[in-house]
């Protein structure tokens, strides 16, 4: 479950990212964060995974909870727990951030091994993840050799990797051709399905009338609209 109360986080020069802001996400659900460029998707993704907090003073607070219990509260986290919290979160960046310097097996391996994962479970996992994303014929691919459909998956087979109990995706689909968009679509739509909890942004009207998911409005940082 990820819980925003009452959040406002302001960027130096006074810029407000996001103000105000109250919502709930339970376990196993598929939420879209809507809104035009600089509504403040961006910010909000980044506080479910604390790489950005609630200004200081204001009394917000970000509360992800997972199964056993286990609560990470940004009101008062340590550095080890936010790495711990970032073990059960896979992230999908919009502009990939893929290692250049390896190929697409050695990608999807490198989330596993920063969880501490290695031998044959590793590549077991691995070749399980290229499978289900479609990328086995591309694992020894390097990045600058891959369409940007495959590289978007490679993207998504290292957030998965360690089966996360939450995904967040940042416009995964904004740089895609529409049968490019389908495909990686349907990873999203497995992934909900087995029970992970999907919190995507995007701006694309097309797959928000495809999908009937919920909503989450954003405009000028505030949450505006929410269609349930």
């Amino acid at each position: 479950m990820i819980q925003f109360l009452h959040v406002t986080h302001t960027y130096e020069g006074a810029w407000t990212g996001v103000e105000d802001v109250t919502f709930r996400i339970e376990a196993g659900e598929f939420v879209f964060l809507t809104g035009p460029s600089g509504a403040g998707k961006t910010t909000l993704l980044k506080h479910i995974y604390m790489e950005e907090r609630p200004d200081a003073g204001r009394g917000g607070r970000v509360v992800v909870t997972f199964p056993n219990d286990r609560v990470y509260d940004s009101a008062h986290i340590s550095l080890s727990r936010v790495q711990d919290l970032r073990r059960d979160i896979g992230v999908v960046f919009q502009d990939f951030r893929l290692l250049t310097d390896r190929n697409v097996w050695e990608n999807v391996a490198f989330a596993l091994r920063v969880r501490g994962h290695g031998g044959r479970f590793l590549r077991r996992r691995v070749d399980e993840v290229l499978d289900r994303t479609g990328l086995t014929h591309r694992a020894h691919a390097h990045p600058h050799e891959l369409s940007g459909g495959e590289q978007q998956r490679t993207a998504i087979a290292r957030a998965v990797a360690g089966e996360p109990y939450i995904v967040l995706a940042d416009e995964p689909t904004g740089n895609l051709d529409k049968e490019n968009a389908e495909g990686v679509l349907d990873i999203f739509r497995q992934l909900h399905a087995a029970g992970t909890t999907i919190v995507m942004a995007t701006h694309d009207l097309d797959l928000l009338g495809r999908l009937p998911h919920r909503r989450l409005q954003m405009e000028n940082g505030r949450l505006r609209t929410r269609w349930f």
